[in-house]
């Protein structure tokens, strides 16, 4: 009897860092959340004289890439299709609750083939760091098509490299932070938030031990009056953070960060996460030698500011004890049209995540 064809299908979130960046590579604990966007990776196995892969990347079901690849060595089985047309989706409304879209610069077609080359060249690194964690994956007399399926745009910063390594680790069978801290620089926590259908609590413990992480129940019931806006500048963590030294970090500072993550986590007091969001910005903008988000560009809004992630790009935070609409119309009137409010953005529970 001929092996049959196999199919299998993995689900990974994408994420979010509240509290903590930055410090979380010194030991402070973060406070990140799993959101309600996410990556699906679908793969078909079936018997071949001559082993190989064809992968697709879809985003927001667009084709974004194609690449066909020799196994095991990864050369091209050939030339990557080259997209006719613009196939870079702009920001768009994602759910009834995504105010407007953000404004998205022209991008050349020698940009888009640039960032395929860049893209490519991850995707090898993931499989190959894969294959070294564990040599059964994609040996064989097979070939393997692959569809990884991105719900967001990849500008916005959510983790469309974390949820491909976590997808990926799932269908390897390796440990997805051993396979995320051998392709990548950063703390691991969205690795967690992929598998995870809670926010958290994250505390990194270096590249070998496995991180402290701790579910919470972070949902305010001030959650209308939270909202994530994009910044319109998609930010390079690697290269933010490698700018970044952890080492010279307080302690006093570790242990204050930490102690603001737990506060946001739990309060129910919209004046008192408004506080800890400006604290947090403070302490951080020390280290980084710059000024604060809302000293910068939003003075007068009446409310709090906070950056997320690597600061001066992708989404920040905003809360104000206003109705949505009003804080909605501000950041419109600032030109900054995707605004996404927290009850949209939070993970639901109702959708699948994992295999």
């Amino acid at each position: 009897m001929p092996e049959k064809t196999t199919h299998s299908r993995w689900v990974s979130n994408g994420k979010l860092m509240i509290s903590g960046e930055y410090l979380v590579l010194s030991g402070a604990r973060a406070l990140a959340m799993p959101v309600s966007y996410r990556q699906t990776l679908t793969v078909e196995q079936r018997p071949a004289s001559r082993p190989g892969l064809n992968w697709t990347t879809r985003v927001k079901g667009n084709s974004w890439l194609q690449a066909g690849l020799l196994l095991p060595d990864m050369e091209p089985l050939s030339h990557p299709q080259e997209e006719t047309g613009d196939t870079d989706p702009a920001p768009r409304n994602q759910g009834s609750s995504v105010e407007g879209e953000s404004p998205h610069k022209h991008i050349t077609s020698r940009e888009k083939h640039r960032t395929r080359e860049e893209s490519t060249s991850f995707l090898k690194n993931v499989l190959r760091a894969a294959m070294e964690l564990n040599p059964d994956f994609l040996a064989g007399q097979y070939h393997w098509e692959a569809v990884s399926d991105i719900g967001f745009d990849r500008e916005w910063g959510l983790g469309s490299s974390s949820s491909l390594i976590s997808n990926v680790a799932w269908w390897a069978s390796v440990d997805p932070y051993a396979l995320f801290f051998k392709v990548s620089n950063g703390s691991g926590y969205d690795i967690a938030c992929a598998r995870s259908s809670r926010p958290l609590l994250y505390q990194y413990r270096g590249t070998t031990t496995h991180p402290g992480v701790e579910t919470t129940s972070f949902n305010p019931v001030f959650g209308g009056q939270l909202v994530f806006v994009y910044s319109g500048r998609k930010q390079s963590s690697e290269k933010s953070l490698r700018a970044f030294d952890p080492g010279i970090v307080r302690q006093e500072d570790i242990r204050d960060i930490s102690a603001l993550s737990q506060k946001m986590a739990v309060t129910q007091n919209l004046a008192v996460f408004m506080e800890a969001m400006d604290h947090h910005e403070r302490i951080t903008a020390g280290y980084l030698h710059r000024t604060p988000l809302q000293a910068d560009f939003f003075p007068d809004f009446p409310g709090s500011v906070k950056s997320l992630g690597a600061w001066g790009g992708d989404f920040f935070m905003a809360a104000a004890d206003r109705p949505r609409e009003e804080i909605v119309s501000y950041f419109h009137n600032k030109g900054f049209h995707t605004v996404i409010p927290f009850t949209e953005m939070r993970f639901r529970p109702d959708k699948t995540t994992g295999k």
